[in-house]
């Protein structure tokens, strides 16, 4: 048999039609592409061989883009207008590297854009993009198991988001992790999604919402962002067993509402961050069982935030416990099952109800200070602070706000669904490390005084 003939039974073979008149197409690297896509039909299989392939793809017929599992192959658009074009529903990609978007904000350029229903983009890489994977008008679409990365060498406003969601609804996004783009996840006009165990680190803000309602986050991973989640003008959310930790910086916070109503946040780890809580216009939010531990300002209440609850949390070696701006705000810091667990009462339990028997007031002297003089925040541990707190407990003068806890828990409510084992064991009683680093800071400058001047001391008696 000759070698065009042996060529064309190959062909042949790899478009075979499968049951149902389904067809599979290999393709080897460099093949084209868009060249199969012109002639499949519904349904069909189109199996990449590792390697490049370097081209700009409209799929306008439902079909399933996959790798041979031999290894991963790439598609690279050149740094020119969308890699992936999704314009037909039912579309599959799965295990395929996509890359190179153009560089257009304003044009929505992405590495994968989905303009269809029922889109599944699932176990792919996504790099060098500019919105990683855009959801346009698409409802229905599974995001399951992708890693979506930035592009490092743009700047932070130049970049696009890892997944971005406009006019959509009922989508489900499972265990993406992104890195370095503008935003995490943005969702905007989006209702109805499932957004479930996810990573998302050094990003701007790890998930940045507006006008979208009824969606549920769970078991999700916010890291290392300037912001973990930015909520803004939408109501019932729920956020649940989600972790928020390390956003450090002037304009960082774990959690921030702004005109968000009926918010639902339970069982969710808020760690180490600038401010844990942040709460701007907010109303009827339920706040309860998260363990919020480590930051320099646990919660934050600004004006219009009335009819909220925070009930069986833990507040836990923060450095302020509340900040507000106005002294009256309608807040409920317990219910008829007690209040919240606080590592900075000092109050006992002589009826062994495992509450406390005298209210706990949450914002101290210093903290009320700070409210209108934040520079005062640097001098928060110093010894001065502390003497001002004893004076001010033992001669009360000024007037520390209507914000109290009735019934503060002697032990840490037992949240058993916060998800500490992203962090591994440890105590919610000791006091932190770098409570105490920060005390030496405080005391060096007069340590280092007070050295000076015994040496001069001695100096001077020798002459």
């Amino acid at each position: 048999m000759s070698s065009a003939a042996i060529l064309l039974a190959l062909v042949t073979l790899q478009a075979a039609p499968q049951e149902g008149g389904v067809a599979t197409h290999t393709l080897l690297s460099g093949e084209s592409i868009g060249a199969v896509l012109e002639r499949a039909g519904p349904g069909d299989t189109i199996r990449l061989s590792p390697g490049e392939y370097r081209e700009n793809l409209v799929i306008r017929v439902p079909v399933v883009l996959t790798g041979t599992g031999e290894g991963v192959p790439t598609i690279r658009g050149g740094y020119v207008g969308n890699v992936v074009q999704i314009l037909a529903p039912g579309t599959v990609l799965d295990e395929i590297h996509v890359s190179e978007a153009g560089p257009h904000l304003t044009k929505d350029m992405a590495c994968i854009l989905v303009e269809a229903d029922s889109v599944t983009v699932r176990n792919s890489r996504v790099s060098e993009s500019l919105h990683g994977i855009y959801v346009k008008a698409g409802n229905y679409a599974h995001l399951e198991g992708n890693l979506i990365e930035g592009r490092e060498d743009l700047i932070e406003s130049d970049r696009g988001n890892g997944i971005h969601l406009w006019n959509s609804r009922g989508n489900l996004v499972l265990g993406n992790e992104i890195v370095n783009a503008r935003d995490g996840i943005y969702f905007s006009f989006s209702d109805s999604t499932e957004v479930v165990d996810n990573h998302i680190h050094h990003v701007r803000y790890g998930l940045h919402y507006m006008y979208s309602n009824h969606n549920n986050f769970r078991g999700n991973l916010f890291e290392r962002n300037v912001a973990g989640a930015a909520l803004m003008y939408s109501e019932d959310i729920s956020l649940t067993g989600n972790t928020f930790a390390q956003c450090r910086g002037f304009r960082a916070y774990g959690i921030l509402y702004q005109s968000m109503d009926n918010v639902f946040a339970d069982s969710n780890l808020i760690i180490d961050n600038s401010r844990g809580i942040f709460l701007n216009n907010s109303s009827n939010n339920v706040i309860a069982r998260n363990d919020v531990v480590d930051n320099d300002l646990a919660v934050q209440l600004n004006g219009g935030s009335d009819h909220n609850s925070f009930i069986r949390n833990n507040f836990i070696n923060n450095l302020s416990e509340l900040l507000q701006d106005v002294s009256e705000m309608d807040i409920a810091w317990a219910d008829e099952g007690g209040g919240n667990h606080w590592t900075d009462y000092r109050g006992y339990d002589l009826d062994g109800d495992g509450w406390g028997d005298h209210p706990f007031s949450i914002q101290n002297v210093f903290q009320v200070m700070e409210s209108s003089t934040p520079e005062v925040r640097f001098y928060l541990l110093s010894p001065a602070a502390r003497i001002l707190e004893l004076a001010e407990n033992a001669l009360p003068i000024l007037d520390l706000g209507e914000a109290q806890d009735p019934a503060p828990l002697m032990e840490p409510s037992p949240n058993g669904d916060v998800p500490w084992h992203l962090f591994g064991p440890r105590s919610l009683n000791r006091a932190p490390a770098w409570a105490f680093f920060y005390l030496l800071l405080t005391l060096g400058p007069m340590a280092g005084t007070a050295i000076g001047s015994s040496w001069l001391r001695t100096r001077r008696r020798r002459q």
